[in-house]
């Protein structure tokens, strides 16, 4: 990384999916990240402005010491393309303006193969091209040559009209929609690597996520709310998501008394997603969220996908379901909970170390569900404790 100074200022640039909406839809969704970046850097130390810096980005100012944290917040921030670190370049005329580039990216060329990149906004009778050859030659000669295709060093600079600013290190942001920019959905939680990740992929397209985790162990109730606020302390700036935790035990001791230890995984599943349907309709949630990746599990078969979704009145949503088992942890890991989740005790089995179906027909499970006592799920959900997951310890339930 290039060292930095208390002359670099930070450009946060926004994502394709926000300037490329309508006008109407643009102008809500960069309010809406503005006023996530500035809670993210806020939270990270920063006391300056967020600056708006074109149509397209953000400029801030923090301190050297504040820098990396801030940095680092402004690449969480659901919206944003790029975070660039920036020095500005006084200039009068080009040849001004690429004589100034050179000298302050001298050290970094010297002896390496490089490229200068313009991007240009603004009247001027020189274009991007003209800037770029301009700086090329003032850094030739102390350079190991030019090498457009794949140079060791890429000389960026950004004109806006009357301002230019070399950057001297790029970073890719979260990218996607800014959260609160779409609707809420309910994620069933469990702790382990895949709903989380659901979770997160629903926020990269901008919907806020509250939570409902079924409690068949007390350790891994709270493990579960750690996982998920490992996720929103990262990403979900702007939010603060509404738990639900559902005590589940009675329910999973109703399965062995009444069900076929064939039967109980996907019975648990129907009976969990039924729960949290309810859930969802008495707060006025559309949809549910799942971490289900297509034959993951006894209960993730696709007839038994089919025979929840038909289960419950409300809508489900599968983010991971054509995704492998690698590639969901892989994500775990850019999301920054995989090593978390990978403490997850397994506490849903309930096959008692026999088989377990894989494909029951519908008649099946409708048979198997007519076994359970009615009151079941209701007496389970009179256990629900709601509160704000920033509110929760471990231990508190």
């Amino acid at each position: 990384m290039a060292d930095l100074d208390p002359e670099t200022l930070l450009h946060v640039t926004l994502s394709g999916d926000v300037f490329l909406k309508s006008r109407r839809t643009q102008r809500r969704f960069i309010q809406r990240v503005r006023s996530n970046l500035t809670e993210a850097v806020q939270a990270a130390g920063y006391v300056g402005e967020v600056r708006r810096r074109g149509a397209h980005r953000f400029q801030l100012t923090p301190d050297p010491e504040q820098m990396d944290a801030v940095r680092l917040a402004a690449r969480s921030v659901f919206g944003i393309s790029s975070v660039d670190s920036v020095r500005a370049v006084p200039f009068g005329t080009m040849d001004e303006l690429a004589r100034r580039v050179g000298e302050m990216a001298s050290a970094r060329v010297r002896g390496r193969t490089f490229a200068a990149r313009v991007k240009r906004r603004g009247t001027h009778d020189w274009n991007s091209m003209d800037l770029a050859m301009q700086i090329g030659s003032e850094l030739y000669s102390v350079s190991g040559g030019v090498d457009l295709t794949s140079p060791e060093v890429e000389v960026r600079v950004d004109v806006f009209d009357a301002s230019a600013f070399l950057v001297v290190d790029h970073q890719k942001g979260a990218g996607g929609l800014p959260l609160g920019s779409q609707d809420r959905v309910l994620c069933l939680v469990s702790g382990g690597f895949d709903s989380v990740v659901a979770a997160w992929m629903l926020m990269s397209r901008g919907c806020p996520v509250d939570f409902v985790h079924f409690s068949l162990n007390c350790a891994q109730a709270d493990h579960a709310l750690a996982v998920a606020r490992e996720l929103w302390s990262r990403w979900g700036h702007g939010t603060n998501p509404v738990v639900h935790l559902v005590e589940f035990e009675p329910v999973r001791d109703a399965l062995f008394a009444d069900v076929d230890p064939r039967m109980r995984q996907v019975a648990l599943k129907v009976l969990m997603t039924q729960a949290a349907s309810e859930i969802a309709e008495s707060v006025n949630i559309a949809a549910l969220l799942t971490g289900d990746a297509l034959g993951q599990v006894s209960s993730q078969t696709l007839p038994h996908l089919v025979a929840v979704s038909k289960s419950s009145p409300t809508p489900i949503l599968r983010p991971l379901l054509g995704l492998p088992k690698e590639s969901i942890i892989d994500l775990a890991r850019i999301v920054g909970t995989a090593e978390l989740s990978a403490r997850a005790q397994e506490v849903c089995d309930l096959s008692a170390g026999g088989p377990v179906a894989t494909a029951a027909s519908e008649r099946a499970i409708s048979e198997t569900m007519e076994r359970i006592p009615e009151d079941v799920v209701r007496d389970a959900l009179r256990t629900r404790k709601t509160f704000a997951l920033s509110d929760w310890t471990p231990g508190q339930f």
